[in-house]
């Protein structure tokens, strides 16, 4: 089985360099509710793929950069 994980931290870093540092701001500038962004930038979940899309395109990233394989689905 093949686990990824959301790498949230990487999101800030991105998120930061283009002037968004709260969940609203991401909301605002994605699209998205503030409680599905608030979600999103707290790592309550992973954002599902039309929001990842989203949120890596206002945020400078590949949609594919914000997840990485768990060390458990390496093994």
């Amino acid at each position: 089985m093949r686990l990824l994980m959301y790498d949230r931290a990487l999101l800030h870093t991105a998120a930061r360099m283009r002037g968004i540092d709260t969940p609203s701001a991401l909301a605002r500038e994605a699209g998205l509710s503030v409680p599905t962004a608030w979600r999103i930038w707290n790592g309550v979940g992973a954002p599902r793929g039309d929001h990842a899309d989203r949120v890596a395109d206002i945020v400078g990233i590949s949609a594919s950069t914000l997840y990485t394989r768990s060390a458990e689905a390496a093994a």
